[in-house]
C-alpha cells in the first residue's frame, strides 16, 4: 500500500468514527415520570430539571401520542385511550428518541425499559 493510499484509507476511518461519536447516545429518562390514573386518563408529570420527549401508547388501538413535556408539566395519555390491552411508554430527553423503533412489536424490550435515546436530529 502506498503511503497516500494509507493516509486516505486513515482519513476515512477516522470520517467514519467521527460520525459515530457525533450520534450522541443518552440514557432514558423514564427516573422522571410517576403514572397515575384519573379522569379515565393515564397521566405523568416530569419531575426532572430538564424537558424530556414522552412517547405513549395503548396496545389495544396502538395509537401513538407522542409530547415535549417540560420541567414540571403534566402528559396527559388522553381520555379515549382503551388501556385493557395494557400500554407503554419511552421517555427521552428532549431532541432525543428511543433508539428501537417504538412499535407494539419491541413492547417487551420497551417494558422492561432496554432501550437508550439518539438524538432525532442525526449529525446537528
Amino acid at each position: 500500500m502506498t503511503r497516500r493510499r494509507y493516509l486516505l484509507a486513515c482519513a476515512l476511518v477516522l470520517l467514519t468514527a467521527t460520525d459515530a461519536a457525533a450520534q450522541q447516545v443518552k440514557a432514558h429518562m423514564e427516573a422522571c415520570t410517576e403514572w397515575r390514573h384519573a379522569s379515565g386518563a393515564l397521566d405523568t408529570r416530569n419531575s426532572c430539571d430538564r424537558p424530556i420527549s414522552i412517547l405513549f401508547m395503548a396496545l389495544a388501538d396502538q395509537h401513538v401520542v407522542e409530547r415535549e413535556v417540560a420541567p414540571g408539566a403534566w402528559f396527559e395519555s388522553g381520555a379515549a385511550s382503551d388501556l385493557s390491552g395494557g400500554w407503554m411508554f419511552t421517555a427521552c430527553p428532549a431532541g432525543y428518541v428511543p433508539n428501537i423503533r417504538f412499535a407494539a412489536e419491541n413492547k417487551t424490550a420497551i417494558l422492561d425499559s432496554l432501550y437508550n435515546c439518539l438524538s432525532a436530529r442525526p449529525g446537528v
